[in-house]
């Protein structure tokens, strides 16, 4: 036992020398202790459990572990995450990491295996409480997240405030089919139909001083197995966030997304609005999305003031949800509005809890819901 104990001193020490370790974590969790669904014509039914009519997602434990060596050359990060589903054990699955880079230059650098880069995402996010008030897009509506799950990525900044990336996110595709005995899916390809170098990311982001910062990002897709008449399924992005007005943060983004090679491209626009001053605080978000000829314009609008009390941030929120009807349909409004208080303690530690109401439509009933938000992080 004693050489066990110091072998691992032995190891600690080394890990020491050679290398800066940082071990973190967090856990977070979503309790809804009652909620209250009215459906038309019909008795009211209480519930209590763990998320809710738009948050299905149950507590969340992260540990995150991070080593780089003495000149900052060599790094590599694991993130392990285990969230407990409403049905079912926990499930380990989710945004684990397990990446390793190499900086062979200051300004050039060289990830692989599977990781996000956050450096270029829209920055104006979602706010809890309207995850049960109505649908909200996150903040890859403005700007995708560099994504990447079994590929690598070469990132360089060869002047500052520049930064140059490309990605290909998955080095081996899958195709399977059901043939196998008992109908077990088995993998008969390791290329799906197209090739999986056209499965790549090229972005640029440019950060003018005291202006703001421009982003453009290509993102390019395997086409479906088993589905050769779509022959192209990309994405193009452009964002800009502007910073020059102290207290304001706008951040404005557009998308097209080519489904096939000739027709039918979708797009999408989004503003996120952040604006302080003193104790208040206010955060907007309006989605757009237009889908062609297949589907119709969806609207998606968030509005969630706050004012910092003396010990706790008092939190409103608006949702409404807007999908335009095909041919001679209605179209089909949703709203919602909140009010919650937020304590904030000593480190990452804070609780958040309100009310929620989603507004009763000819699609869904009247929801109200008692949600508490707990997070602590080390």
């Amino acid at each position: 036992m004693k050489k066990v104990i110091f072998a691992g001193l032995l190891l600690g020490a080394a890990m020491t020398l050679q290398a800066q370790v940082t071990i973190g974590g967090s856990v977070d969790m979503t309790i809804v202790p009652f909620q209250l669904v009215q459906e038309e014509d019909e008795d009211p039914t209480f519930g209590a459990g763990i998320g809710g009519v738009f948050n299905t997602g149950g507590p969340r434990i992260r540990l995150d572990a991070r080593a780089v060596n003495a000149d900052h050359r060599i790094g590599m990060r694991l993130r392990v995450q285990a969230q407990a589903p409403t049905q079912g054990g926990p499930s380990f699955g989710g945004e684990n990491f397990l990446q390793a880079w190499w900086s062979p230059l200051e300004w050039l650098r060289l990830d692989a295996g599977r990781f996000d880069d956050d450096r270029l995402r829209g920055r104006i996010g979602v706010d809890e409480m309207g995850l049960f008030t109505n649908i909200m897009f996150t903040q890859d509506a403005i700007f995708s997240r560099l994504r990447v799950r079994n590929g690598f990525m070469l990132s360089a900044t060869p002047v500052e405030g520049l930064l140059l990336a490309a990605a290909l996110r998955e080095l081996v595709t899958f195709e399977t089919d059901t043939t196998g005995p008992g109908n077990v899916n088995i993998v008969n390809n390791r290329e799906a139909s197209g090739n999986p170098w056209r499965n790549v990311t090229f972005a640029l982001g440019y950060t003018i001083p005291d202006i703001g910062a421009i982003r453009v990002q290509y993102i390019g897709d395997v086409p479906p197995a088993g589905t050769p008449g779509i022959t192209r399924n990309n994405d193009v992005e452009l964002a800009f966030a502007l910073t020059a007005i102290d207290g304001l943060l706008l951040d404005l983004g557009g998308k097209v997304h080519f489904v096939n090679a000739e027709d039918n491209p979708n797009f999408g626009a989004s503003l996120g609005v952040r604006f302080r001053t003193g104790a208040l605080e206010l955060i907007g978000r309006v989605d757009s999305q237009i889908s062609g000829n297949d589907a119709p314009l969806r609207l998606n609008a968030h509005l969630w003031p706050s004012f910092q009390m003396d010990a706790t941030r008092v939190i409103l929120n608006f949702g409404l949800d807007f999908v335009e009807g095909q041919g001679s349909d209605d179209a089909n409004i949703e709203m919602g509005a909140g009010i919650s208080l937020q304590r904030n303690f000593v480190g990452s530690t804070r609780v958040r809890g309100g009310v929620a109401f989603a507004f009763p439509t000819d699609n869904r009933p009247m929801v109200i819901t008692l949600p508490l938000f707990l997070e602590y992080s080390f």
